[in-house]
């Protein structure tokens, strides 16, 4: 006879097992579980105050989605106000679902959705990125210029609608990933200034937090399935073009024979973020565009003069 596991807490049929705890959880006691880890994480981190005027950066992923409702649920209690900016890269076959589901999500959650485009801001989409670079052997990968232009659009936006902090859907994978992508790459910059809550700095520069940022993508799952936060399952086309694809591989082959090494990765990113010291770096304003940056012209500006411009002329710009 096969007996259906059971929440160690009540007893009753389990809907989740957290396996570095080693115990099942029903839907109801898993759900307490999540939302009280996400919370104690916001408010032991004091990531919002009242009065704050919160950004959620939405793609429409479970991540982002979770972020966003979890801060929508806690907005009147903690005393601020949370509004949703997602950026449309330009991927035909991807975004446009992603969108769709936002929409719906953010009406029925009653929250403002605001939309910027690589587009409106660079002058081409990520589909004519990529087929640029294609030409000239992807010397850059899509993910890098998705990734310096979604910083600097989410950042734009977020400024110009007055928010005073800017919210990601950044889970314990993600965050673990980024730090050995980092160690990979010798960057000790990236290593730093990845954490749980940015540290203030120039005023063009909208603080970041990441509410999820010590739970596992795996339990962020279940809580969308059991809380019913519907996103589309596509997948963007480029992903295969990223170094993050075999991390992630590789991080989640190790943890599943050893749970909890991705929290003993999480806790050793900590601790070289308070050893290490990061380069020092003035920040200015970019020449072509205004926006700030340590260096004469932005990232963004740099990708998208290489992209548009003329290939035998430019240096390629390093990201």
């Amino acid at each position: 006879m096969v007996y259906a596991a059971k929440c160690f807490i009540c007893g009753e049929r389990a809907a989740a097992r957290v396996s570095y705890l080693s115990e099942f959880l029903c839907s109801k006691h898993f759900v307490e579980y999540f939302e009280r880890r996400v919370r104690a994480a916001i408010e032991w981190f004091r990531m919002v105050e009242p009065g704050d005027r919160v950004a959620v950066a939405v793609s429409g992923g479970k991540d982002s989605l979770t972020t966003l409702y979890l801060l929508s649920k806690y907005s009147g209690e903690l005393g601020y106000e949370v509004f949703g900016i997602a950026v449309d890269e330009g991927i035909a076959g991807y975004r446009e679902f992603k969108l769709e589901a936002l929409r719906s999500f953010t009406s029925e959650l009653g929250v403002d959705l605001h939309v910027v485009s690589f587009k409106e801001l660079f002058g081409l989409t990520l589909d004519d990125a990529f087929k640029a670079l294609a030409e000239r052997g992807l010397e850059i990968k899509p993910c890098a210029v998705c990734g310096v232009f979604r910083r600097y659009a989410l950042n734009k936006a977020a400024r110009e609608l007055g928010a005073t902090k800017l919210a990601t859907g950044h889970n314990l994978d993600d965050e673990i990933q980024v730090f050995v992508m980092n160690l990979l790459k010798a960057h000790v910059d990236g290593v730093v200034r990845e954490g749980v809550v940015s540290e203030p700095g120039e005023e063009a520069l909208v603080p970041r937090i990441k509410p999820l940022y010590f739970v596992p993508e795996k339990e962020v799952l279940v809580y969308t399935l059991l809380k019913g936060i519907y996103t589309p399952f596509v997948e963007c086309p480029y992903i295969v073009y990223a170094l993050r694809h075999p991390v992630r591989r590789w991080l989640n082959a190790v943890d599943s024979e050893d749970p909890g090494v991705k929290y003993r990765v999480l806790a050793m990113k900590e601790v070289f973020r308070n050893v290490l010291q990061p380069p020092s770096k003035t920040l200015g304003r970019c020449e072509l565009c205004g926006e700030p940056t340590s260096h004469r012209v932005c990232r963004a500006c740099e990708l998208k003069t290489y992209i548009l411009g003329s290939h035998n002329s430019l240096k390629k710009p390093a990201v």
